[in-house]
Formats: structure tokens, C-alpha cells, sequence
């Protein structure tokens, strides 16, 4: 697997990425950081810069587009300069895989490769989050060494969010 920031050229791919979400009724992207809502060359230069200089907000951070064999797969989102009260909600790591290629392994290996940049970057322990009925991801991330440390609705919709901790 091959993990790089999004470039201007990869425009026609991002498109047929959310669309293929769209057409499975998902509403959202996960760790896409407003992908779809967005000017394309904007949200281009909003990636390159958070890694470059980052945000006020939000620090530091990676938004790498994942390929194998050349195909997108999906999208990571990598905040490793996250403020304490972001990382409580929001969590270190965020990782999106697109409907067509999911339950074959990539969120594992994706998630892995994000430790490593973290581990990189200095860290020694990371915060990630899943909806509780989101069962692939939970499993997810207790493969790579997460360890479940709180449950709450943190976004007040009656959604129980689960929140997992990974020693590096």
C-alpha cells in the first residue's frame, strides 16, 4: 500500500471516491476533512499546509490518499499535533475505506501504517474513536493494540461514541 497527500491531478479519482459512497447512501466521508463540501484546489492547499505549518485548531496534521495496485482505497487521517480537548473527541487517527474494497484487510494495514507516523512523529500513545455500532472499525482498531477506555454521546445525538487507546 502506498500513502501520499492528495495532489491537484487527483481530482477525477477524489470525485469517484465520494461518489461511490453517495451511491451507497452514505452521507458522510470519513477522515476526509470536508472533501466533498469543498473547492477542490482549496481543500488541496488546506491539506498541504495543516502538513506543512498546520491549523490554530487543529495543529499539525497528514491526510494521506491510500492506493494498491494503483486503485485508491482510501483516505487517512493522520492529527498528530491535536490539542488535548480535540483529541478527547475527535481522537489522533481517522481512516475512511471506500465501500467497494472494505472487509478485506486495508483498515488493519492502514491503521498500522498511521501508528508508524505516529511513532515517527514522537508520540507514545494514541487516541482513536468509532461509533459503538460501528463494529468493523472497533475490531479494527483492537487488532492494532487498541484497548476501549470510554463510551459517551459525545456529539449529543444519541449515538454512542467509543473511544480506544493505543500504547506505541
Amino acid at each position: 500500500m502506498i500513502c501520499r497527500l492528495p495532489e491537484i491531478g487527483d481530482k477525477d479519482i477524489l470525485h469517484a471516491y465520494v461518489q461511490e459512497h453517495y451511491d451507497g447512501n452514505e452521507k458522510g466521508i470519513s477522515a476526509s476533512l470536508g472533501l466533498a463540501a469543498s473547492e477542490y484546489a482549496d481543500w488541496v492547499e488546506t491539506i498541504q499546509r495543516n502538513a506543512l505549518v498546520g491549523d490554530t485548531s487543529w495543529g499539525k496534521s497528514l491526510l494521506y490518499l491510500c492506493f494498491d495496485n494503483g486503485k485508491l482505497i482510501g483516505l487517512l487521517s493522520i492529527r498528530y499535533d491535536l490539542p488535548e480537548a480535540l483529541t478527547k473527541k475527535y481522537g489522533h487517527i481517522g481512516y475512511g475505506v471506500k465501500p467497494s474494497e472494505r472487509n478485506k484487510g486495508y483498515a488493519t494495514t492502514m491503521l498500522r501504517y498511521a501508528l508508524s507516523v505516529c511513532r515517527d512523529k514522537g508520540m507514545d500513545k494514541v487516541i482513536l474513536g468509532c461509533y459503538k455500532d460501528n463494529v468493523a472499525s472497533a475490531k479494527t482498531i483492537q487488532k492494532n493494540g487498541g484497548v476501549l477506555i470510554e463510551e459517551n454521546d459525545n456529539y449529543n445525538e444519541g449515538i454512542i461514541s467509543q473511544y480506544y487507546m493505543i500504547k506505541l
